[in-house]
């Protein structure tokens, strides 16, 4: 800096200055040229522009003040100014720098704002008077501030806060502390206002900061009245508080009113029309209200069943909110309930019953006891000494009250009792000991077994007439009673009990209880015996059972012994069986004996059944390699003559085929193994192919093959198609074998339609040769024929028809038939179908997506040469190229080896059998397999489809449906694929 004149003395008392001193040109931007070591360690090294516009001091707005603050890094620093001089000075002279604390504290304008803001009164004053009050006081006590200042403030606050407010004020005064405190004042308007204070005084003033908490009190006072309402609330009952605006039409409900509310409501949720229906009925219930009371009580309809109490109060004088509180007293009624219910159970008991306690001081009484008595139901026993003259002997009481409470136990007595009405009972008496808040009492219990005496007595009397009765019944007679205790026990045995468990004269008279019985039950015998009896106790039904007994002197035979019994309830509760047994020994011996025919007639049934299986297998072999051998020469260049023997061939071959088809279908019923399936199919293609099919068998046999079939039937039904075809097949077939150069008339009837079912009526009706009426149900046997000249003139096994009235009863229909020898037969049934819900339509044509049957190579896995060859021939004529594998195993390996559109598998062969091979082929590869056999069983044929083959074809093979099958299966897999 500069020194402009300033001597060295000068600068050094002002450099050494403890106080900030620095001075500054008078024009802009007013350098600082100097200052001393003090102002540069507070402000003059931190400050980068050197200027009074650096400090950002604005030095015409002090040209007429002596001193000046200056802020600079969030601290304020006081200074005095010197302006220049009019002797010709140019700068400015600041001095007298000190920090100042005011940083931090309010403007003069904040300062303003606070004092007059409307959050609190804020006073100054003096002794007992104010000398500043905010405008605050007029919208909290309604007066103008000039109105309370300089006043004695003593008769403004309430008369009974006067004396505290006075103690604080002298107690705090002369402590100099802030004080605390909460008064009532009196504002202009007459009313008292709540007011909070806190009071800071000082030597001869004080500061004070009043709030109006009027609002707070009535809040916290209407608060105390709401939870006083919840002690009014009835017992063991769930209550909850609400508020409710009925200006606003605001409720506020706290949790557990909403706890409440939603168990009553549907859903559980608590919407906005029910809290308007709510605050409806509150309004309506409080305009109600008499304007000088202050609480009222009613109840809240939440649903139709349901309405719940409440107790309510206004906050405020203009009785626009209403508090309350509402309970939910539902527990408390069921428990109520509970309760009565069961006194009323107790009061209304069918046992006669009385509680008294152990001085025979009377507690309860029900009224059967009092009936029997022969009391009025409003009678009242004080004591069980008023009770002595009823009895036979007095004070029986003290016996029965001595003897409870000494066991715990129920101890039972006898009693002759006469009534107030002369009637005499005889009573069975059970006494226990209960206790019971630490009091004891003994229950007593009455129950009337006269009927009981009477029947002993009456058994008794007629014993000796019953006695000669039963000696002369073959077999033993029993009677047998089960008491209320659970006890059985035997109250009656006849003398022929003795022939049957092979029991002495002594024996008998001591054979009482029923577990001596027991013990001479059979082991194995013993759970049917004992659960058949309880089943017929349970169900008061008549007991029948047949069983092993000991019999002899050393009980090591066993002999058979039917039993039988009819119950019956008494009205004490006893139950009584009435039974006899008898020895039914020869009887098991013959059983046992048709047993055993029984079980050689199904051994000789199954031997048939093995028997036919391997007839049809051992048929089916030689007639594959005929078949395969026609189909082969059909193929090749024949004669006229030739072609003549091969239709003749291939004739009986269908015939033997027909015949063998039959006897499996006959195995396959008789096992009861064959299922009619449900899957739709539409009625008039099925008869229309079938009648198709018999058209070359019309016209061979000279017959006239017709179809009249009615409207409506040209629809979509759920049946067994295949079972149906071979039913009509069968029946026109047999038409056309027995009619010659005739008519033979197909007809089908739609009979009714409803909803989803309709019923329809098939008729095969001929003019052939005719069936005798005493024949016409001979027919329908297995294995028959009308006469057995029939078997050699017409052909057949005579199970055509036995088949097709077993297959008709499983399809729920029944055959019919109407014949006249020398004019022809009419056969008819009817079936009912359900309609399917879906229209059959033929499969789309999908392009491109058949695959070529053009050149096929195929694995054929057979081990018999002749069928091999046969079939190979086949396989050629069709075009296509095979392998042959001669067992299982090497089919197996081939697949491995090589790639094969379709997989030709016989069933049986040697080292591995084709279910076998069929199992390991599928576990690495996708290629389509059909099953080739000759057997029938049903076993076999099970097993076929458990192995997932995808098709089967029976030997004989019929090459056209060979053929058909490998195009499936292989158009099924690239349909997948």
């Amino acid at each position: 800096m500069q020194d402009k004149g300033i001597n060295s003395t000068f600068k050094k008392i002002i450099y050494e200055s403890s106080e900030m001193v620095f001075l500054a040109d008078d024009s802009y931007p007013y350098s600082i040229f100097y200052a001393n070591e003090s102002f540069e360690e507070e402000i003059g090294e931190s400050l980068k522009d050197k200027t009074l516009v650096g400090l950002g001091l604005d030095i015409n707005a002090y040209i007429f003040k002596e001193e000046l603050i200056l802020s600079h890094k969030k601290k304020d620093y006081s200074f005095k100014l010197e302006l220049p001089q009019d002797s010709g000075s140019n700068y400015f002279l600041f001095y007298k720098g000190r920090e100042v604390k005011t940083h931090g504290l309010p403007s003069k304008k904040e300062a303003y704002q606070f004092f007059t803001s409307k959050l609190d009164l804020i006073a100054i004053g003096k002794y007992d008077h104010l000398t500043y009050l905010n405008s605050t006081v007029l919208p909290v006590l309604g007066y103008e501030a000039e109105e309370l200042l300089n006043t004695n403030l003593c008769p403004f606050i309430h008369e009974e806060d006067l004396d505290r407010v006075q103690q604080i004020w002298k107690t705090h005064q002369k402590s100099q502390e802030v004080a605390f405190c909460e008064m009532r004042f009196l504002g202009k308007d007459g009313i008292y206002r709540n007011l909070e204070c806190s009071v800071q005084f000082n030597p001869e003033t004080f500061f004070l900061i009043a709030r109006d908490i009027t609002n707070r009190i009535i809040q916290s006072k209407n608060d105390k009245k709401l939870d006083s309402l919840l002690d009014k609330v009835p017992e063991l009952t769930k209550s909850g508080k609400w508020r409710a605006d009925l200006d606003s039409n605001e409720l506020v409900l706290e949790l557990a009113t909403e706890t409440i509310l939603a168990k009553h409501l549907e859903k559980g949720v608590l919407t906005d029309l029910f809290k308007a229906n709510f605050l409806n009925q509150i309004r309506e219930s409080s305009s109600a209200v008499n304007p000088q009371q202050e609480e009222f009580e009613g109840e809240i309809q939440i649903s139709e069943k349901l309405n719940l109490g409440y107790t309510a109060f206004f906050p405020d004088k203009k009785r626009t909110l209403v508090w309350g509180i509402i309970w939910d007293d539902s527990l408390g009624r069921k428990i109520k309930n509970e309760l009565n219910f069961h006194q009323r159970l107790w009061v209304e008991s069918p046992e006669a019953m009385m509680i008294v306690e152990p001085n025979g001081k009377v507690f309860l009484t029900n009224h059967q006891m009092l009936e029997f008595f022969g009391f009025e139901k409003d009678t009242e026993i004080s004591h069980l000494k008023d009770l002595n003259s009823y009895f036979e002997e007095s004070d029986q009481w003290s016996e029965w009250i001595h003897s409870s409470t000494l066991d715990h136990s129920i101890t039972r007595f006898t009693t002759l009792l006469t009534n107030e009405k002369g009637k005499q009972l005889t009573l069975e008496v059970a006494a226990k000991n209960v206790a019971f808040n630490d009091s004891e009492y003994i229950s007593l219990s009455f129950r009337n077994i006269s009927e009981k005496i009477k029947l002993e007595e009456k058994v008794e009397a007629s014993s000796n007439f019953l006695m000669n009765l039963t000696e002369q019944v073959p077999g033993g007679l029993y009677q047998m009673v089960l008491n209320a205790e659970g006890q059985m026990n035997f109250s009656f045995l006849s003398k022929g009990i003795n022939s049957v468990l092979g029991l002495s004269s002594q024996e008998i008279q001591d054979f009482s209880d029923i577990s001596s019985a027991i013990s001479k039950v059979h082991p194995q015998d013993l759970p049917q015996v004992i659960m058949s009896s309880v089943a017929s106790a349970r169900k008061l039904e008549p007991w029948q059972c047949q069983f092993r007994v000991k019999s002899g002197e050393n009980n090591q035979d066993y002999r058979w012994v039917l039993g039988a019994a009819r119950p019956q309830a008494l009205e004490n509760g006893d139950m009584v069986w009435y039974g006899y047994l008898t020895d039914i020994s020869k009887q098991k011996e013959f059983e046992a004996k048709l047993d055993e025919a029984r079980m050689a007639a199904e051994k000789a049934n199954q031997i048939k059944s093995d028997f036919l299986s391997m007839i049809s297998h051992e048929l089916r072999t030689p007639l594959n390699a005929i078949s395969g051998s026609v189909y082969s020469l059909f193929h090749d260049e024949h004669t006229e003559n030739q072609k003549s023997a091969l239709n003749t061939i291939n004739f009986a071959v269908d015939n033997l085929i027909i015949m063998i088809n039959d006897l499996l279908d006959f195995q396959k019923i008789e096992a009861g193994k064959l299922t009619i399936e449900k899957v739709p199919f539409n009625l008039k293609n099925i008869v229309d192919q079938v009648l198709k099919g018999l058209s070359f068998h019309a016209k061979d046999s000279k017959n006239k093959l017709e179809l009249h079939l009615s409207e409506g039937l040209d629809i979509a039904v759920k049946g067994d198609k295949t079972r149906l075809s071979q039913v009509m097949n069968n029946l026109i077939t047999n038409a056309l074998k027995f009619t010659n150069e005739g008519n033979v008339d197909v007809k089908i009837e739609l009979l009714e339609q409803e909803k989803n079912k309709v019923k329809v009526y098939f008729e095969v009706k001929d003019t052939g040769i005719g069936i005798a009426p005493e024949d016409q149900e001979k027919i329908f046997n297995d294995f028959d024929q009308v006469k057995p000249t029939f078997s050699s003139k017409y052909g057949g096994t005579g199970l055509g028809l036995s088949i097709t009235r077993k297959l008709l009863n499983l399809m729920g229909g029944k055959i019919g038939l109407d014949s006249d020898v020398g004019k022809g037969s009419r056969f008819f049934f009817e079936l009912e179908f359900d309609l399917a819900e879906l229209e059959l339509t033929p499969p789309s044509k999908v392009e491109n997506s058949t695959p070529s049957f053009k050149s096929l190579h195929l694995l054929m896995a057979e081990d018999n040469e002749v069928n091999s060859l046969v079939l190979g021939k086949i396989i050629k004529k069709w075009g296509y190229t095979f392998e042959r594998a001669h067992n299982g195993q090497e089919a197996v390996e081939a697949v491995k080896n090589g790639k094969f559109d379709c997989i030709l598998m016989d069933i049986q062969m040697p080292v591995m059998d084709g279910f076998e091979a069929t199992i390991a082929i599928k576990k690495f590869s996708n290629t389509p397999i059909i099953a080739l056999t000759a057997a029938a069983k049903l076993e076999i044929m099970e097993r076929i489809d458990e192995c997932e083959f995808e098709g089967f074809v029976a030997k004989p093979i019929d090459a056209a449906e060979l053929l058909k099958k490998i195009k499936e299966v292989i158009a099924e897999k690239s349909y997948k694929a």
